[in-house]
């Protein structure tokens, strides 16, 4: 029987949804003006910034270098969202690998610059992942089983989306009223990719499915243990 034959399948429906709703977290405001008012503006110190740059004696002189990394920097504070961190981290990054391209720089700068491509991929997987997630099922036209790795990926990517999401609203309590639609995109959108995860799987690889992700579970849970932990003796 051909795929297209078989009935609707809900779970590659829920994953397309999640999908979007990731996707469309990339673009969604980080933060909701209206309700945090003119503190919201600021929760990421971005006049702040804005004001030690131009404050300094130097200012002057690498003004031209840095003029576009300020430009995205009063794009991110007028509308904070991964899109617009994204931009800065670009712009940011070529000011570092100018830098580097004289030879002075310390070893530091080089570092600082693999760390913002790295900020730059990592930040442009979020719409890449929600994208695949949305279209691959309607390749299907939402029908037929997904295999162990498509219901692994699912329930993992939305498994790191709902931790990421998770980590502002329970870590912050105070600033729940500044969070805008990217958070609880993110959240809702990664809660459907893992219920479409497990929900999907079929009698013949359950125990094997549920199997990898109790250890993708437990991998992200001591993960987070470790990074808390070396949080704490650093500090």
């Amino acid at each position: 029987m051909r795929v297209t034959d078989e009935p609707l399948s809900l779970t590659k429906v829920t994953a397309s949804i999640g999908g979007a709703l990731l996707a469309a977290s990339f673009f969604l405001p980080l933060v909701d003006m209206r309700a945090g008012g003119s503190a919201a503006g600021d929760v990421f110190g971005v006049e702040s910034m804005r004001r030690q740059i131009e404050g300094s004696r130097e200012f002057e002189s690498v003004k031209p270098l840095i003029a576009p990394a300020l430009q995205q920097l009063e794009a991110f504070g007028a509308g904070p969202s991964l899109r617009n961190l994204s931009r800065l981290v670009v712009a940011t990054k070529e000011i570092v690998d100018t830098v580097v391209a004289t030879g002075l720089a310390p070893a530091e700068a080089k570092v600082a610059s693999t760390a913002l491509g790295a900020t730059r991929l990592l930040l442009w997987l979020v719409p890449l992942v929600g994208a695949v997630q949305a279209v691959l099922p309607l390749l299907t036209r939402f029908r037929g089983y997904a295999g162990f790795f498509g219901l692994l990926a699912r329930f993992g990517f939305g498994l790191v989306f709902v931790t990421l999401a998770l980590i502002p609203l329970l870590g912050a309590p105070g600033a729940r009223p500044f969070l805008g639609l990217a958070v609880y995109a993110a959240l809702f959108g990664g809660g459907l990719m893992m219920a479409s995860g497990m929900l999907g799987v079929s009698r013949g690889n359950f125990l094997l499915v549920f199997a990898a992700q109790a250890g993708v579970l437990a991998a992200v849970v001591f993960g987070l243990r470790a990074l808390v932990e070396a949080g704490q003796r650093a500090l």
